[in-house]
């Protein structure tokens, strides 16, 4: 495990471990487990229904034409709004970790 000092958040192999730090990464690591199985068992299950007969497999051919005509126009500028908060919000975050280290 790679380990890193400085009050970062990495979980440190030196005795140093802070519990809090350990609970946040098995909590992380829990949820995105969570996630990928249950988008995997959605995904899988729309795939056997619009698999099952002649008639849902053609309604399923449709909500995949929909889905290839989605136009981004109307969610474009929303989508960047988002793009440049969260590239303000690294900066940030960069100019915390570069201006802010402990002595």
């Amino acid at each position: 495990m790679i380990a890193r000092g400085g009050g970062t958040g990495w979980i440190v192999m030196t005795g140093d471990l802070d519990p809090f730090v350990l609970y946040r990464w098995l909590l992380v690591i829990v949820c995105a487990v969570y996630t990928v199985v249950q988008t995997a068992r959605s995904l899988w299950g729309w795939l056997a229904y619009f698999g099952s007969s002649r008639r849902t497999a053609m309604l399923g051919r449709y909500t995949g034409l929909l889905l290839l005509r989605v136009r981004l126009r109307r969610p474009a500028w929303e989508l960047g709004q988002i793009g440049a908060l969260l590239v303000v919000l690294g900066y940030v975050i960069y100019l915390h970790r570069t201006l802010y280290q402990p002595m």
